[in-house]
């Protein structure tokens, strides 16, 4: 079982059928996730294919999650919070917090992602939106969105199933102005990688 600190951020190998449990410890830390193909990272989890693919906002258990070359990727195994996750928003970055009027140096997801991946030698030429697990975006009148505090459960997790070798990266997001993160503190979430399902 790996922890990732609150702001921090890692990067998960998993070859293909073996699958990440990702545990929402507090219950009010949002996770950025995002997940790059290992032979190609150039091929990389698309929020915005994945909408495509499923004909939805918001993906639920069961679902998969593809690629910018429609690849299925990972597959949502299970869900017990039962909560909406985010595929609309992009990750914080420096630009955000320097909207905010935060000093320069604010941790952020961006540099996370780039961070996480680069301990392992890799190298990507951008950013892709992630999968916010556990963001709390609701949409009103078909066009309305907003940022509230989150829904899920101290306890709570996911299960993702790569369905190719690939790398998940996990960001416990540090975000400490909007209420994404409920009482604005980031904390720790943790993580066990699970053999293949057979």
């Amino acid at each position: 079982m790996g922890e990732i600190a609150g702001g921090a951020s890692e990067a998960v190998h998993l070859s293909r059928g073996e699958a990440v449990r990702l545990v929402n410890t507090h219950g009010s830390q949002v996770v950025d996730t995002w997940c790059v193909h290992a032979a190609d990272p150039s091929e990389y989890l698309s929020v915005e294919h994945t909408r495509r693919m499923l004909y939805a906002l918001f993906p639920r258990e069961g679902d998969m999650l593809h690629s910018n070359r429609r690849t299925p990727l990972l597959t949502l195994e299970t869900d017990t919070s039962g909560c909406r996750h985010d595929m609309l928003f992009a990750c914080c970055d420096s630009w955000l917090y320097r909207f905010y009027g935060c000093a320069p140096g604010h941790a952020n997801c961006r540099d996370n992602f780039l961070s996480a991946l680069a301990r392992h030698g890799i190298e990507i030429g951008h950013v892709p939106n992630p999968i916010n697990f556990w963001m709390n975006v609701p949409v009103s009148d078909n066009e309305r969105l907003a940022l509230e505090p989150p829904l899920s459960k101290p306890g709570d997790f996911i299960v993702l199933r790569a369905m190719a070798e690939v790398w998940v990266v996990f960001s416990a997001c540090p975000m400490d102005i909007t209420p994404v993160n409920g009482d604005r503190t980031p904390r720790c979430v943790s993580y066990e990688i699970l053999g293949s399902s057979g």
